[in-house]
């Protein structure tokens, strides 16, 4: 409330007008009001956002990186949301789910609220079987190995999750080696049987082998001083790379799978350094 009454103020609230109105004003039926935002050059992402499959109901979309799924912080046009509003204008397409603005791969998008709900509903439920793509530093303790740590329900320092064993939220993820790379890295297959933020990523840190690219959760159980990595930096090397639940339309069972992205290759076996 605070922030809105400083905001108001500052005579940043206008009507269709552009008179600044104050906080004491009554809002009508009908009346519009915007919220001017002072001069800002947003960071640059990666808006080369494909779309692999859309019908009535469903688009899928495979997301870039660096690339925030919503506006907030520094970013408020350069993000998926808005760049599917102006693709599908006048519809306003709604993401079923998110991903974080590093990570690449599948994202579901209903095209109404209608077919949003149960999308949504299928991932409260646990119904959506997902897969991701993962490349770690550091030795694993097994080819197939899991971790059931709970991670904290608010975000804590640099915006970051952590395990709490205390009152952390259930989080249960399975993995699997799918390659050891020469320079020491190895490819994982990651199921994240519960959704919680940053899951895997916490998971993988808490168990000594972070994310190859992350430039939050690094090596020792440090953490970083950025959670957006800039265009030109190292990926995060975490796709979600396939997915599989229910079509809203034909309630039929439906798979997708995002095309490999590079540091997965067979060919190639660069280093991808925590910051």
């Amino acid at each position: 409330m605070a922030d809105w009454q400083a905001e108001f103020a500052r005579g940043r609230i206008v009507n269709r007008e552009q008179a600044k109105v104050a906080a004491s004003q009554i809002v009508r039926a009908g009346e519009r009001y915007q919220h001017l935002f002072p001069a800002v050059t947003e960071p640059a992402v990666n808006g080369a956002v494909e779309i692999l499959h859309e019908d009535k109901a469903l688009i899928v979309v495979n997301k870039p990186a660096p690339l925030p799924m919503h506006a907030g912080g520094r970013f408020y046009l350069n993000t998926l949301q808005y760049i599917l509003n102006a693709a599908y204008h006048p519809q306003t397409p709604f993401p079923a789910h998110r991903l974080d603005a590093n990570t690449t791969g599948l994202v579901l998008v209903a095209r109404t609220r209608h077919f949003a709900s149960r999308l949504q509903g299928q991932f409260a439920q646990g119904q959506v079987e997902k897969t991701y793509l993962v490349r770690v530093s550091g030795p694993l303790p097994a080819d197939e190995f899991a971790c059931d740590a709970p991670i904290s329900a608010r975000s804590g320092e640099r915006c970051s999750r952590t395990v709490d064993h205390e009152n952390g939220l259930p989080a249960q993820t399975g993995f699997c080696v799918l390659r050891r790379f020469a320079d020491g890295t190895n490819m994982l297959e990651a199921r994240p049987l519960t959704g919680r933020t940053n899951q895997i990523r916490v998971h993988l840190w808490h168990l000594g082998v972070p994310v190859c690219g992350d430039a939050i959760y690094l090596p020792r159980r440090c953490l970083g001083r950025t959670q957006t990595l800039a265009v030109d930096d190292p990926p995060l090397c975490l796709q979600a790379a396939r997915v599989r639940f229910v079509h809203p339309l034909t309630s039929e069972p439906v798979e997708f799978n995002a095309p490999l992205p590079a540091w997965a290759s067979e060919d190639s076996c660069p280093p991808y350094p925590n910051k």
